[in-house]
């Protein structure tokens, strides 16, 4: 039977595209002009004339693609190695349609060549060969985190804020997670430390962009991030520890705004903003930067440094933003000078003077230039402060990276250093309303609504909320706009506030799904801990406090494991703010009857608990990593000789596998763990389709040929399972469904894949 519409009818499929469709018409790609634009960024001077047309002409193209190397530096030495030896030495002497192909190249300010640019089209990936066998690779190797694709531009931020694995740290506008991969890398720089005594805290407004950073972060497999959702300009004081001698709060170490912005330093991977650009959209987001930024500096730490940063090239969004918080904090807070800490990276200084535009495209230099009925449009920390405050804030100091310097997107920084506490929240005007003291109760829909349009406030969807901007616009301009307003005091329990306090932070309402707790262990927990600590003889000094659970009731499922101060500020502030993510899995529920425990090791979380496990550890070599990673169940007597040895004495369940280089020569130059289990008579690893290919290429085998030989090999490997099996016909190793469920086939075509270890 056809498919019935709503009517009862059948739908009618049409024979011809047209029929339904009409003409079918071609796309046509945007335009990359506006003039807006180009008279807008004329007249602001932000290059000299004589780069002006290298500058639009750069925008108006393609951005070329750039990644980096990521993880453990060992594991990104050999990456490196690889990529250069199997696939870049091939692609000097490349030629398409007769015309040399662009080699990669390096980006000089990245550290340790770990970064790299590649300016090639899709038509020009599909007619190579080689070009084609790197596509994949690059595919590869970033699902499993090796390798992040992200722009050049976009990697700085990170770069600047020096960070130490102590040091705590805070994302304010996180998603989708790129920067916040990268301070998690620089946490762990230090091998020797598996869980640093410091920790990333990953926040942003939207719910559902929380969900797409948990996918970025979670393939660096860290116990030292959370992620949490809250509008930013609002977020609480978190309590990191509570005793006898009272409260203490987080004040961060680091912290990152790369705050919401109107985006017009990406017009080489936007081709839409040339379309949408208009002057009034950095005018929408100015007050809310302001406040993004204000509430990071008062989370600071004395002596921590914030970085802000944005992806336009509006001063009223970059240098406008800086200075206005700069004059609030009164010489507590300054300007730190980066230019020479990237060598290598072309840049501009910050602007020190600018001008502002209407809607009209009518141009004001002061404040006190601008008519009254614009001053629901514009606001006075839009304007440049006069010649003699911008030479002492040091605007200069502040960095401008423009598309034409080294083929990249345009990019705004600033890096702050908070000398001693400072009042954020001070007003500098005579006869200002504070609309930290009052609430807007009664306003006329029609008011409201002409108010909010005039301000552009629903013309904005950005990762923050404007609520206390419409509040803030809506008391500063009572007696010119809103002579209905009725305001009274608010409502509370504390003592009156003064000019001083900071406004009063709004229970934010929950959205989005409604997560499972995150159930820290206890003593009394005995159906999960006491197993594992005697299965593995954990050491004495194994926290077990730091593992969790995501249910209270029934079988745990899976073990997670987190750093003590992560797990501190989620006991502590359950009530405060919602969590999205944290911690790593460490154990999995494997009901077999021939293990003594009914977990087994989880890869995500090997690298952490391995420092801690007595036994169950058996030592390979890098023939002993192919055998298991390119065969599903290989058997026990496949192993070299220690290892072999090692398995037949030992009991079956969980077990990790344990590489280490023997020499210089021995390859690859970096400790591996895997997370495995003994059967009755094999042995396997536990370990994800594309993981595995990776930890093939660091042995230095080529998968196209591992491929093939396995399946010329198939026959006879299908004859010996059947020799074994007539040897041993009842003895059949058990893993249940939850042991088998994170394992594919990646290389071995054979029937024997199919059977339980």
């Amino acid at each position: 039977m056809g498919r019935k519409n709503k009517r009862g009818g059948k739908r009618v499929v049409p024979s011809n595209r047209n029929e339904k469709y009409g003409e079918q018409r071609n796309y046509t790609l945007t335009e990359r002009k506006n003039e807006s634009f180009e008279h807008y960024y004329k007249t602001q001077q932000i290059m000299p004339e004589s780069e002006w047309n290298s500058f639009l002409e750069t925008c108006q193209k393609n951005l070329p693609t750039t990644f980096r190397l990521t993880g453990n530096s060992s594991q990104a030495r050999e990456v490196l190695k690889l990529i250069k030896g199997q696939y870049f030495s091939n692609m000097s002497n490349i030629e398409l349609d007769g015309v040399p192909v662009d080699p990669p190249k390096c980006l000089q300010w990245f550290p340790n060549e770990l970064a790299w640019q590649l300016n090639y089209t899709r038509s020009e990936i599909r007619k190579s060969e080689t070009l084609k066998e790197l596509h994949q690779f690059l595919v590869s190797e970033t699902e499993t985190g090796n390798i992040s694709r992200q722009e050049a531009v976009s990697m700085l931020p990170p770069l600047v804020m020096d960070i130490k694995p102590h040091h705590k740290i805070l994302d304010m506008c996180a998603a989708p997670g790129s920067k916040t991969a990268q301070l998690l890398e620089q946490l762990h720089s230090d091998e020797s430390i598996p869980v640093p005594e410091g920790f990333v805290v990953a926040n942003d407004s939207d719910n559902r962009r929380c969900y797409l950073m948990v996918h970025q972060v979670k393939r660096l497999s860290s116990p030292c991030v959370m992620i949490i959702n809250h509008d930013a300009s609002t977020l609480p004081n978190l309590i990191l520890s509570q005793g006898p001698n009272g409260v203490e709060y987080v004040k961060y170490d680091r912290i990152l705004a790369d705050v919401p912005c109107s985006g017009d330093g990406t017009t080489r991977k936007n081709p839409d903003i040339w379309r949408k650009w208009q002057p009034g959209t950095a005018m929408n987001l100015h007050g809310l930067q302001i406040r993004l930024l204000k509430r990071g500096l008062d989370l600071l730490n004395v002596g921590g440094r914030l970085v802000y940063s944005t992806c336009s090239l509006n001063p009223i969004e970059d240098e406008a933003v800086i200075a206005d918080v700069l004059t609030t904090c009164q010489g507590s807070v300054k300007l730190v000078d980066i230019s020479s800490s990237l060598p290598g990276l072309k840049s501009a200084p910050g602007l020190t003077t600018w001008k502002v535009m209407n809607k009209k495209k009518t141009w004001y230099e002061k404040w006190e230039d601008v008519p009254t009925d614009y001053h629901t449009q514009m606001r006075p920390s839009m304007f440049p402060p006069t010649p003699e405050q911008a030479n002492s804030l040091n605007l200069q100091q502040c960095i401008r990276i423009l598309p034409h310097y080294q083929d990249t997107g345009g990019f705004f920084i600033a890096v702050l250093e908070k000398n001693a506490d400072c009042n954020m929240y001070a007003q500098k005007t005579e006869n200002k309303v504070i609309s930290d003291t009052v609430t807007v109760t009664s306003i006329e829909d029609e008011t409201v609504s002409k108010v909010e349009n005039e301000n552009g406030t629903d013309n904005v969807k950005e990762k923050q909320s404007d609520n206390l901007e419409s509040k803030e616009v809506l008391t500063e301009n009572k007696e010119s706009k809103l002579e209905k307003v009725e305001i009274v005091p608010e409502v509370s329990n504390k003592k009156e506030r003064r000019g001083e306090s900071p406004p009063p932070l709004k229970k934010q309402k929950l959205q989005g799904y409604k997560e499972d707790p995150f159930i820290f262990l206890k003593d009394d927990n005995e159906d999960v801990f006491p197993h594992i600590k005697k299965f593995f003889k954990l050491q004495d000094d194994f926290e077990m406090s730091n593992l969790f659970v995501r249910c209270d009731i029934g079988k745990k499922r899976n073990v997670y494991f987190s750093s003590a101060p992560i797990k501190n500020l989620v006991t502590l502030n359950e009530d405060k703010i919602k969590f999205i993510n944290l911690g790593v899995k460490i154990f999995s529920r494997t009901d077999s009857p021939i293990s003594g425990c009914p977990y087994r090791l989880s890869q995500e979380g090997t690298e952490f608990i391995f420092p801690f496990i007595k036994e169950r550890k058996v030592p390979i070599l890098a023939e002993d990593i192919v055998t298991l990673l390119s065969q599903e169940n290989p058997y026990i007597f496949k192993m070299s000789d220690e290892p072999k040895a090692i398995l037949s004495d030992m009991d079956p369940g969980a077990v990790i596998f344990v590489y280490e280089p023997k020499n210089l020569e021995s390859r690859p130059q970096c400790c591996l763990a895997i997370c495995g289990w003994r059967g009755k008579t094999s042995c396997r690893s536990f370990m994800p389709k594309l993981e595995r290919s990776h930890y093939l290429r660091l042995c230095g085998v080529k998968l196209q040929e591992k491929e093939t030989k396995t399946r010329n090999e198939g026959a006879q490997t299908e004859k010996e399972s059947e020799q074994t099996a007539d040897m041993v016909p009842d003895e059949k190793d058990d893993v249940t469904e939850t042991s088998r469920c994170d394992v594919k086939v990646v290389t071995d075509d054979t029937s024997d894949t199919e059977k339980d270890t």
